[in-house]
């Protein structure tokens, strides 16, 4: 049974309806989460897990009708990623984050390759690994959003959360060209360290061309507006355009839809002074909290039980390996750089989260494997389906636990501006 139908041409009506219902419950939900000291985004997953599989309400056909929404929401997620990538904050720790994040991934996906080849092919092994590495950026950012985490971890963990993603692409990228080749024994070709990078190299800088133009014109705009009298209202405007050209032309062009809107809000965040960022700042928290529950519902919804038994030992393993993975990488990669004790205690349980980004990555990997080895194909996919069941359900959980125990965690019945560029040199 479905809580609205929807004919065969489409019900945008019938649409409309079911989005204001999924809000709806995804506020309930996340209402009675925080209730029981419980992040709110797990209320809203499981919102979604009643009206999707559970309950049947929703059908999965309605919910890829609603896939504009995931998108805009990712939008909006990686721009504000992009926000907190100031240089002039980064300069002196800019070399050290690119350690930790290239040591944790390559960890990660170590880690992973080398247990899941005891259970399966190593062609489908490496690709496992690869999409280990993979980090969602958005539960992380909500609960940083919601509870305005400051300090140490929360300066280090934005700035990894934003490289993630890049780093990820590229090794994804190798990794499966190199499974490709390796279950496709009727081909003699053997591929050239560039053949195989060429895809995920061309994808980045698409990504980095892309964002980069946007963010220079929206950065342009802001700084014209920041004395008007409607800024506020202006600044909006200037903000969703950004996120929809970005995520847009991303899609439209094979870029990737998180990497582009995050360097243009990196671009913006660096070309307006500490007035316009806080009113910018401001202008996101107000608008996006409706956009970020029905993504959260949703990606609930999507879920499926059954993926979960389909996975079987090698899901089992898989989500072991990872969780070692990314803390132990984590603890490596900040050992290297020596971050503080409360850093290298709780990065690698706040890099847990997995959601978006894996499931665009087992889908393209599931087209690609499934032309040379059918089987392998759906091995995959069944494994990072029930890895994001599992991490989408307790990540934010971990998230909230760790930031709280570092003692980053801000009393969110306090209303204040949050501070940030403290250096004279963009005050105009």
């Amino acid at each position: 049974m479905m809580l609205l139908s929807t004919n065969i041409h489409g019900d945008m009506s019938g649409l409309i309806i079911n989005l204001g219902v999924i809000i709806l419950m995804g506020m309930l939900f996340g209402r009675i989460a925080e209730y029981f000291k419980i992040p709110a985004i797990t209320g809203y997953l499981i919102a979604g897990l009643l009206l999707g599989p559970i309950s049947g309400f929703v059908s999965l056909e309605e919910i890829k009708g609603m896939s504009i929404i995931s998108d805009v929401a990712l939008g909006f997620i990686a721009f504000q990623v992009g926000n907190e990538l100031w240089f002039g904050k980064l300069k002196n720790s800019g070399m050290k984050i690119v350690i930790i994040t290239v040591v944790q991934a390559v960890f990660t996906t170590a880690v992973v390759t080398f247990l899941t080849m005891f259970f399966v092919d190593l062609s489908v092994a490496l690709v496992l690994g690869a999409i280990a590495a993979a980090t969602a950026p958005a539960p992380i950012m909500m609960i940083i959003k919601k509870y305005r985490a400051k300090g140490e971890l929360t300066d280090t963990i934005l700035p990894v959360v934003g490289l993630d993603d890049a780093v990820g692409v590229i090794m994804f990228g190798i990794l499966l060209s190199i499974s490709v080749s390796m279950l496709d024994v009727t081909s003699a070709e053997v591929l050239t360290v560039f053949e195989m990078i060429k895809t995920p190299l061309f994808e980045i800088l698409i990504s980095i061309g892309l964002g980069g133009a946007i963010g220079v014109g929206s950065g342009f705009a802001i700084r014209t507006i920041s004395h008007n009298r409607d800024r506020k209202e202006k600044n909006l405007n200037i903000i969703v355009i950004s996120v929809f050209l970005t995520t847009g032309t991303a899609l439209f062009l094979g870029a990737s839809p998180i990497l582009t809107p995050m360097i243009a809000g990196t671009v913006v965040t660096n070309m307006i002074n500490k007035d316009c960022y806080v009113l910018e700042e401001e202008t996101i928290r107000f608008f996006v909290p409706p956009i970020m529950i029905a993504f959260f519902t949703i990606a609930g919804a999507q879920l499926q039980f059954d993926v979960v038994f389909a996975a079987g030992i090698v899901g089992v393993v898989y989500i072991l390996g990872r969780i070692f993975g990314k803390m132990f990488g984590s603890y490596l990669g900040t050992t290297i750089v020596k971050s503080s004790s409360k850093v290298k205690k709780y990065l690698g349980v706040s890099l847990l989260p997995q959601s978006g980004v894996a499931i665009g990555l087992s889908i393209a990997a599931y087209n690609e494997l499934s032309v040379v080895a059918g089987p392998e194909a759906l091995v995959v996919k069944n494994v990072i389906l029930a890895s994001v069941l599992f991490f989408a359900l307790t990540g934010p959980v971990l998230v909230k636990i760790a930031f709280t125990r570092a003692d980053e965690i801000e009393d969110v019945k306090e209303e204040k501006v949050i501070p940030w560029k403290n250096s004279h040199a963009y005050q105009e």
